[in-house]
């Protein structure tokens, strides 16, 4: 014979509702010891008042006679905007504003940036700069994105969309951004002769929103054209693709477009030669053959035949390295005048697509996307406001709440100014979180008694 618990039954629902109790209880317990020392960001005035630093009316009517007040704020996390503003306010107006925390690592540094993607298809770059090993989590307007742990002073984030708040918070910092209204993006003009690699390109462009003009000559008084070719301009044209020697003809044309903003990448077949010599980031190098297999596995590129990128310009820089003896550079890009080249070292991607994995064909077109990322030009929309004079970037703002805090109220102090005597400690959390825990407790106890267990 077996005996169980009908889950209906009184004694079973009066279990559940304990357990539900004693959760709520766990909970309060526990906001509250976060919060302590977070919910801290007050001034003190001469006279040891203390008031809340969003309490912008009572801060002025301490200021009103700045000579006989000093404000001293008490931070467990970086003041919202106002706040800063409201400090920086009675700093400017004479009174003696200074601010620490109540440890070291309280407040972490953190910036953001973000910026359209060059991509028909809309999407956002985030470059976070943070001290290494910091904890960051991504969250847009929606809700959470990603997260990462910072290396190397900085971390990046790509994201497909539209352009729209971003905040990226560690511990107690959050840093805010958002990207500027971009215009839609131009075309792209194709140098290449007819054959696989041309095909290829044009097909992994295409899938990925772009819209091509290219002019490919397969007979001596034959063309075929895609789109409509015109001449290079970046009312037009965002980038310029040069894969072999069908660009020489238009080499000062291609130089003049770059000046003047335009992007371009260029193909060892078409840096080769001396018409685009003075655009690209280095030297054409001898050529290697792919490392065979290598077409199907995880590093699908070195399958391909390479030329390195050797001597390189001072002003270059360098994007991708090959795995193959001396990590010869295979990527490169360097300013031109307005514009941007990206040089790349790899021949024949079309192998890629056709020999490789499973994913070989989004990998390969994935892989076009990223070149012309790195390269299109980029407008502002119509009617966007033009960017704030010098003079008005002084402060970070949002985007680096932690750099704003200092830029306006100087770097932490040791001691609290005009009041030697105060001490520091962690602000009391809400009292209204002890009461629900205590409830919580004592509702599971008198449950707990009424069915007669301990």
């Amino acid at each position: 014979m077996h005996s169980h618990t009908d889950p209906l039954s009184p004694s079973s629902r009066r279990v559940h509702l304990e357990r539900f109790a004693r959760s709520i209880a766990v909970v309060a317990l526990f906001a509250a010891w976060w919060l302590t020392g977070r919910l801290s960001a007050s001034a003190i005035s001469e006279n040891n008042t203390t008031v809340n630093v969003t309490d912008a009316a009572r801060i002025a009517e301490l200021v009103a006679n700045p000579s006989r007040v000093s404000l001293h704020s008490i931070l467990g996390d970086v003041p919202d905007a106002t706040s800063r503003a409201v400090l920086h306010a009675a700093r400017e107006a004479g009174v003696s504003v200074s601010w620490n925390t109540y440890d070291a690592t309280s407040l972490t540094p953190v910036s953001v940036s973000v910026s359209p993607l060059a991509d028909p298809r809309g999407g956002v770059t985030v470059r976070v700069a943070a001290p290494s090993g910091a904890h960051l989590s991504l969250a847009d307007s929606l809700g959470w994105l990603d997260s990462a742990v910072v290396a190397n002073g900085g971390v990046a984030w790509s994201l497909d969309g539209g352009a729209r708040e971003l905040t990226v918070r560690n511990g107690a910092t959050v840093a805010r951004a958002t990207p500027l209204a971009m215009a839609p993006i131009k075309r792209v003009r194709l140098f290449a002769a007819a054959g696989w690699e041309s095909r290829f390109a044009l097909q992994a462009l295409e899938d990925a929103g772009w819209s091509v003009d290219a002019s490919f000559r397969i007979a001596p008084r034959v063309v075929v054209t895609a789109g409509a070719p015109a001449a290079l301009d970046t009312s037009r044209y965002a980038v310029v693709v040069a894969v072999d020697s069908m660009a020489w003809g238009s080499a000062a044309a291609i130089a003049a477009f770059v000046r003047s903003g335009g992007g371009v990448v260029l193909f060892p077949g078409a840096a080769s030669g001396g018409a685009l010599a003075g655009l690209r980031a280095g030297a054409v190098g001898a050529p290697s053959a792919g490392i065979p297999g290598s077409l199907a596995l995880d590093a699908p590129r070195e399958g391909l035949l390479m030329r390195p990128i050797t001597a390189l310009h001072n002003d270059a820089v360098v994007l991708e390295r090959s795995v193959r003896p001396g990590n010869p550079v295979v990527m490169a890009a360097r300013r031109v005048g307005s514009g941007r080249v990206v040089q790349v070292g790899w021949e024949n991607s079309w192998e890629w697509r056709m020999l490789g994995g499973d994913h070989a064909v989004a990998q390969h077109r994935d892989w076009w996307r990223g070149l012309l990322h790195r390269s299109a030009r980029v407008s502002l929309a119509s009617g966007t406001e033009a960017l704030p004079l010098p003079s008005a970037l002084s402060l970070p703002g949002d985007a680096a709440p932690h750099a704003d805090l200092v830029a306006r109220l100087g770097a932490a102090s040791n001691m609290v100014a005009g009041s030697e005597s105060t001490t520091m400690r962690p602000a009391a959390p809400p009292p209204w979180l002890f009461i629900i825990a205590a409830l919580a407790l004592v509702a599971e106890w008198w449950s707990r008694r009424l069915r007669g267990a301990r």
